[in-house]
C-alpha cells in the first residue's frame, strides 16, 4: 500500500534531538510513517508534489530498527545532496535479510519549506520497529 504525507507521527521529547513515533497495523505501515515522517520534519509546514519516484533497497543487517534508520540515512543522503524530500513511501519488501521501498520525492524550495528542520543525521539511539501490544511501533530520533 502505497502512503503519502500528511501520516501521523508523535514529537519524543528529546534534548538537543529530535524524535517521532509512528504506529501502524503492519511493519511496512509503520516504516511508511516513518519515511514519511522525516519528509514532513525536512519539509516544514510546506506543500510538497512528488515529482520523481525511485526504488531503494538497504540490508536489514541484524534487525528491522536497524533497517529502518539505514533507509531513513539513505533518505535524508538524498536531501543533502539533491534537495529532494520523500513524500510517498510504498514498502515493498520488509523481512530479516533487505528493506525495499518505493519512494516518491518532491523538490525542496527554500521559501516553501523554510520552517523545517535542519537533520544532520539518523541515529541508531532509542530506534524501534516492533511489533508491541497488537500494534506496530517505530521510533527514531534525528539530530538536529
Amino acid at each position: 500500500m502505497r502512503y503519502s504525507l500528511p501520516q501521523p507521527y508523535r514529537d519524543l521529547s528529546h534534548t538537543a534531538d529530535l524524535g517521532v513515533a509512528v504506529e501502524g497495523v503492519s511493519a511496512e505501515e509503520a516504516l511508511s510513517r516513518l519515511v514519511l515522517a522525516l519528509g514532513a520534519v525536512l519539509a516544514g509546514s510546506g506543500a510538497l508534489d512528488a515529482v520523481r519516484e525511485e526504488t531503494l533497497a538497504v540490508p536489514v543487517r541484524g534487525n528491522l530498527a536497524r533497517g529502518a534508520v539505514d533507509l531513513l540515512r539513505e533518505l535524508l543522503y538524498r536531501f543533502a545532496t539533491e534537495r529532494i524530500i520523500p513524500c510517498t513511501c510504498e514498502v515493498l519488501r520488509l523481512d530479516g535479510e533487505a528493506i525495499e521501498a518505493r519512494v516518491g520525492f518532491g523538490q525542496w524550495d527554500p521559501v516553501r519549506h523554510a520552517d523545517g528542520a535542519d537533520v544532520k543525521a539518523v541515529t541508531y539511539h532509542a530506534a524501534r520497529l516492533e511489533l508491541a501490544g497488537g500494534a506496530w511501533h517505530g521510533q527514531v530520533l534525528f539530530d538536529v
